[in-house]
């Protein structure tokens, strides 16, 4: 309520005259405004918990992917079908990150920097030529930054949320090899075409029975023609459909089961049948295929030292730490194996001084593999993080190995632990989606 005071009068009086000072102007002002170019206000396209998506967000980031859509020469699928999809896409993203932020999970400059400088080294580039070249794309440099932030944020929150849960037997390994499939599995890599009709959680009958019906609409229309990838682009809810649905190659054994078991005997070209899961109907293309997992391959001969955090010591500590201890490393003053011995966390390797032994690419988490990979041999890394907390690692040796019966072991363990990986993350997103609060108001 306003108090009826003359003080209180008095200041509706002057705000009233404020207010009619400032439409004063606009009208002295209407024709230069005329001239200059408007600008739309920002508005909220979606509401994810507490956090908002805004128009200028999805703008960017449609731009971005349509960027991308004419450096492979793809036709854009249509604007309403590409805001829905990319929106789609973002507020997965956005619950994630709102989920990651909650558990603490953090990408510090230093950690983005050196997994930029690895996909620069991918691509034969520094990293500022790297940062040159994209610019020249086209691209925002900071947002592409920040893009690759988020990503490796969702990546720590899955592998916390979803692959620790996952615990493959030993049991489970010889099963898997000994079976008629494990043995052609292992005989393949296939590339896969996916198109993904979603169910929610809990679908009713009705809801499976219209998803079904477009799942089998777009089969015939696929089978009478049609593009694969530019129907994945406009229907396809599936994570890599606005690439096109393309899912890249990977060895038969890493694919979902229901996946593998259904490309195995499929001819390349061959459109799949509509595959029922707790994620909806599946439509699958054998895009291509090629022959059995190579007999040798690299392993690596590697030492670390890990610092955690805990109740006792922060992150921030942590890390100083772990670069304290890697300074004195880098600049002689100690020995790696002493440091190791003394200060690693890890007592597995720490008794050894910090020695891991013969690691093939795979074994391990995927920033310590990064890491691994691209640091030459007899140097030290920097420190970095992962889910177990902060590391630097040296590379002693590299070497070629036949393809053993422990490779094969581990292959197979890989292989159960990324295919049910990829089942339990779809049926996680589903869970965390249908839990949260999401208002769309495109």
């Amino acid at each position: 309520m306003i108090e009826k005071t003359p003080d209180a009068g008095r200041r509706i009086l002057d705000a009233r005259h404020t207010l009619l000072g400032l439409l004063a102007m606009v009208v002295l002002m209407a024709p230069v405004w005329s001239h200059a170019k408007v600008q739309m206000l920002d508005r909220i396209v979606a509401v994810v918990n507490d956090g908002a998506i805004m128009a200028s967000e999805l703008d960017e980031r449609i731009n971005t992917i349509a960027l991308q859509f004419q450096e492979k020469g793809q036709p854009l699928p249509p604007p309403a079908v590409m805001r829905e999809q990319v929106l789609d896409r973002m507020i997965l993203e956005r619950l994630q990150l709102q989920l990651a932020d909650r558990a603490g999970i953090k990408v510090d400059d230093a950690t983005l920097n050196q997994a930029l400088a690895g996909i620069a080294r991918q691509n034969g580039m520094t990293l500022e030529d790297f940062a040159a070249a994209l610019r020249q794309d086209g691209y925002d440099w900071a947002q592409f930054r920040e893009q690759i932030r988020q990503d490796m944020l969702i990546s720590r929150l899955q592998q916390r949320s979803v692959a620790s849960r996952i615990r493959i037997t030993d049991r489970e390994v010889d099963r898997f090899l000994s079976s008629e499939m494990g043995k052609k599995m292992f005989e393949a890599d296939f590339r896969l075409g996916h198109i993904l009709v979603r169910l929610p959680a809990g679908a009713s009958p009705e809801q499976v029975q219209a998803a079904k019906e477009k799942a089998n609409g777009i089969v015939a229309r696929l089978k009478q023609g049609s593009d694969f990838q530019q129907l994945a682009t406009a229907e396809s809810d599936g994570p890599k459909a606005l690439e096109g649905g393309d899912l890249g190659w990977r060895p038969a054994a890493q694919w979902p089961s229901l996946f593998a078991e259904t490309a195995i005997d499929m001819n390349k070209g061959e459109i799949s049948q509509p595959l029922r899961s707790g994620a909806g109907f599946h439509i699958l293309k054998l895009m291509d295929r090629k022959g059995g997992a190579e007999k040798v391959v690299t392993q690596y001969q590697v030492r670390h030292v890990l610092i955690k955090p805990d109740a006792l010591t922060s992150a921030n500590e942590a890390r100083a730490k772990a670069v304290r201890l890697h300074d004195s490393i880098a600049t002689g003053k100690q020995d790696f194996s002493k440091v190791a011995a003394e200060h690693s966390d890890d007592p597995g390797s720490a008794r050894n001084g910090g020695e891991l032994g013969w690691i093939t690419q795979g074994e391990m988490v995927p920033e310590f593999e990064d890491m691994m990979l691209n640091t030459p041999v007899g140097k030290l890394s920097p420190v970095f993080e992962s889910q177990f907390g902060f590391h630097f690692l040296r590379v002693d040796d590299t070497r070629d190995a036949d393809m053993s019966e422990e490779f094969r072991r581990m292959q197979a363990t890989q292989a159960l632990q990324k295919r049910r990986f990829e089942e339990e993350l779809e049926t996680w997103l589903q869970e965390q989606r249908s839990e949260s609060y999401v208002d769309i108001r495109l």
